[in-house]
């Protein structure tokens, strides 16, 4: 993000008023300095309050109220940012926001509200930057005129649910620590000089270039031969430790937000600065002004430093510029916004589209009606008829339902598995060709039946209770509409124990369709002559972008069976086999152990958890014997399994137990959270061991 305008009303020092950091309407510069005094002070800290979520502010320990002006009445401080298309918003999304804080007469620090009447500019969107945001959204640094470092103390691994607080905190306090510099560069000598990690030893080499050009320091060893972290930092200049604790500070707090960026400290973001001549010198300031500059060539810089000295500056830097990128269009959530709606179909919480709603779409299109499709909880008040479908009985889908429900009364006609199991279209819509055009994302793709039922009766599953045994309801022809669509998305239920299976399967590899079996196939029913068949045919994933195989496993019950028939397809690590795995329903961690084990021991094989949710009337979960035997063993033999594939899933499971063992035993399992915030979304880590706080005795590292 850069910042484009500042605005209060109230604050003590600047009363009402605007500051703008643009240069015509492309670009900002890229340094502004300021006065160096304490109203400009004041301004660095409104500029953070503003950008940043309110969540963070109650780590900083500085009393709010001493920003208002009269006691009275709320401070308010607004902002308009310009957000960078894939840093701080999803790709196609680069746009200009406002938002901004109240702070009230009680030091209440509130986000500002366009229902209130709050907004400083205009029309723009309001986002208010997110306490659950990845770290690279809404990047912003501050650093006061004083501060200490870290000394052997630092928290590199998130414990602290208010980490993001770290990057402006200084600005606040000369007693809040920065980056330990020792524990940092042993950490940049381990991975980069000698691990040889990408992303590392490209930081170091950028910070060894620029030291040697700034400031004569030839310290080439560090990127191959460094010695102990410690005996390096005290080897530099005893006055460049300070100006340099901001410096790796910086670096640290990019590296954390973009671990895996392509091209070293150049994403966009803020970068406040108060008094950096206190602390660099007269003498050092230009230096150490430009070092910082082509470190972060991206980095948006405001500092405050006293009229007297702003001569040190760099002229070359005072004139630079950073572009501004260019603003796209925002999709809008919803394909209905306004305008009259004749009948309005709801996809409630589909992942796939729903052919229901397809039916019902051609139907009504044959009756010369306008249909429009909307997505989630969707409220039209223009809409004539609604009809809305909702697959799944989660929480989050009840609440959908209720909201739905509250909003278009009786003329709200819903169905799906999620509301009632034996509610059918009627026979003359059901026997219609699906309306492809509601769902234009599926391009050539297809999707149905061509077969309903299954002739287990597993008491987890909806589907012996909704669609009774196999029969055979469709066939290649119809679905893929003469052949014209040359991709299928299969829904069948157990499509292999169909009697007519093998024929089915010669179909399709005589076709030559490429086939997504999306609700797994049944290795139960598995020969040698279908695994042969299944190996010709083009097995997909949803998108169609790579080979792959879906099976289940949901216990462990008959796992020499499953071993003997998935060695049929003679699959190969270059395989990609899901095994949908069930959890949270009937077994034990044992037996999950064991499944896991025995699915990492399949080559090509890969895990895709999915927890269960009692179906209406359906059992509860039975888990009164799940930790039996010494859970603390398991789950360190648990976290060993290496899956090659779809770690993001076991992570789901990982955090289900979490909570289950904080649950049970009153106390966390570090290493299983440890290992769930190895890789992704480590910034949650604190708030998640806050979060289980409430459910036991643990109260932090």
């Amino acid at each position: 993000m850069y910042l484009l305008e500042l605005a209060c009303v109230n604050a003590r020092l600047n009363g009402s008023g605007r500051f703008s950091l643009t240069r015509g309407s492309g670009a900002v510069g890229k340094w502004t300095l300021l006065e160096g005094d304490e109203r400009h002070q004041e301004l660095l800290r409104l500029a953070v309050l503003s950008c940043t979520s309110p969540a963070f502010l109650s780590g900083l320990s500085f009393p709010m109220g001493t920003l208002r002006g009269v006691e009275e009445e709320p401070l308010r401080a607004g902002h308009l940012r310009i957000l960078h298309e894939g840093v701080d918003t999803s790709p196609g999304e680069g746009m200009k926001v406002t938002g901004g804080v109240r702070i009230s007469g009680r030091g209440e620090v509130n986000s500002l509200s366009r229902v209130r009447g709050d907004s400083f500019f205009g029309d723009f969107a309001f986002r208010t930057p997110s306490s659950r945001a990845t770290l690279r959204r809404d990047f912003l640094l501050a650093y006061g005129s004083d501060f200490t470092a870290h000394d052997g103390d630092d928290d590199f691994d998130f414990l602290d649910p208010l980490f993001r607080c770290r990057r402006f905190r200084t600005l606040f306090s000369a007693s809040a620590p920065l980056t330990d510099p020792v524990a940092f560069l042993a950490s940049l000598f381990h991975r980069g000089a000698r691990n040889k990690r990408r992303v590392p030893l490209q930081t170091l080499r950028k910070i060894c270039e620029l030291l040697l050009k700034y400031f004569g320091l030839e310290l080439g060893h560090w990127l191959e031969r460094p010695g102990a972290a410690n005996e390096e930092w005290h080897g530099l200049p005893g006055e460049m430790h300070k100006p340099l604790l901001p410096v790796l500070d910086a670096v640290r707090h990019v590296l954390d937000a973009f671990p895996n960026r392509n091209g070293v400290l150049v994403p966009p973001g803020l970068i406040l600065l108060d008094r950096p001549d206190l602390y660099c010198g007269d003498d050092f300031l230009t230096a150490w002004m430009a070092f910082f500059d082509e470190l972060f060539p991206s980095m948006q810089f405001v500092a405050t430093i006293p009229g007297t000295k702003h001569h040190l500056a760099p002229e070359r830097l005072l004139e630079k510029e950073l572009p501004l990128p260019p603003l796209k269009t925002q999709a809008p959530r919803s394909a209905v916004r306004s305008g009259s709606v004749d009948v309005l179909l709801i996809d409630v919480d589909g992942t796939l589209p729903n052919l229901a709603l397809m039916k019902l779409s051609r139907h009504f299109k044959e009756q010369g009606r306008e249909v429009r499709l909307a997505r989630g909880l969707s409220l039209v008040p223009s809409a004539r008829e609604v009809y809305a479908s909702c697959i799944f009985t989660s929480p989050a889908s009840s609440r959908k339902v209720r909201a739905l429900r509250d909003y278009y009364g009786d003329s709200l006609r819903m169905g799906g598995s999620g509301i009632d199991i034996r509610r059918r279209l009627p026979p003359e819509i059901e026997g219609l060709p699906a309306d492809y055009d509601l769902y234009p994302e599926l391009e050539d793709n297809a999707i149905g039946f061509l077969s309903r039922g299954c002739p287990f009766h597993c008491p987890f599953c909806i589907v012996a209770l909704k669609e009774g045994p196999p029969r055979r309801v469709s066939d290649l022809q119809t679905l893929t509409e003469g052949g014209r669509r040359r991709k299928l998305i299969l829904l069948d239920d157990n499509l292999l124990s169909l009697p007519q299976s093998e024929e089915l399967l010669e179909e399709m590899s005589g076709r030559k369709i490429l086939v997504n079996f999306t609700q797994t196939l049944d290795l139960r029913f598995v020969n040698r002559r279908k695994a042969e068949l299944l190996r010709r045919i083009q097995c997909s994933n949803t998108r169609f972008t790579r080979s792959n195989y879906y099976f289940s496993l949901n216990d462990c019950g008959n796992l020499p069976l499953v071993r003997e028939r998935y060695e049929l397809f003679g699959f190969t690590s270059r395989d990609n086999v899901e095994f949908v795995c069930m959890y949270g329903y009937n077994t034990t961690l044992a037996k999950d152990v064991e499944r896991f084990r025995f699915l990492r021991s399949l080559p090509g094989a890969y895990v895709f958890t999915q927890r269960y949710q009692p179906v209406p009337g359906g059992p509860p979960p039975d888990l009164a014997a799940f930790f039996e035997g010494d859970p603390d063993r398991l789950i360190e033999e648990l976290i060993s399994i290496e899956l090659t594939q779809n770690m993001k899933s076991m992570e789901t499971y990982y955090r289900w137990l979490g909570r289950f063992y904080a649950e049970t035993f009153g106390r966390l399992h570090m290493p299983l959270v440890d290992t769930i915030f190895r890789y992704n979304r480590r910034h949650r880590k604190g708030r998640y061991i806050a979060t289980l706080a409430g459910l036991n005795r643990y109260h932090g590292p």
